[in-house]
């Protein structure tokens, strides 16, 4: 499978706009910048995001076509370092009122196992994926 790129330019003073090739965009930018999300808060959105893809054909199967499928992801700073990550939680919002009692579990172990092996993210910070930085000389 080919890779996507996707290129990272400053744009302002503590401002950068990601892109892919496909055309989409977002803004990047220190704690507090307007409109843009930090490094960090893309990592959880990621993490969120890949969790909610990879188990949607699960979800609406049981719940609908127009079901809502919320995921939020926050995280807790290491106290030594604040600049790393203790942990991240991932959180679903569903409404699983279409589901019966007895095959919510079922349903739910069926996500957790999708995301636990399908979901690149999670599993790419898990594992702690080796990153090679290329700097000019």
């Amino acid at each position: 499978m080919a890779s996507t790129p996707v290129e990272v330019h400053r744009t302002g003073e503590h401002t950068f706009t990601a892109s892919n090739d496909r055309g989409a965009t977002v803004h990047i930018g220190r704690e507090g910048a307007q409109d843009a999300f930090t490094p960090g808060e893309l990592l959880l959105a990621a993490i969120a995001g890949c969790s909610a893809v990879t188990s949607e054909n699960l979800l609406v199967r049981r719940l609908g076509d127009d079901a809502d499928v919320a995921v939020h992801a926050d995280r807790d700073k290491t106290p030594e370092d604040p600049n790393k990550f203790a942990n991240v939680r991932v959180n679903f919002d569903l409404d699983l009122g279409p589901v019966d009692e007895a095959d919510r579990d079922k349903l739910m172990d069926a996500v957790r196992r999708a995301i636990e092996r399908y979901c690149t993210v999670s599993r790419s910070v898990e594992e702690g994926t080796p990153i090679e930085l290329a700097l000019p000389r």
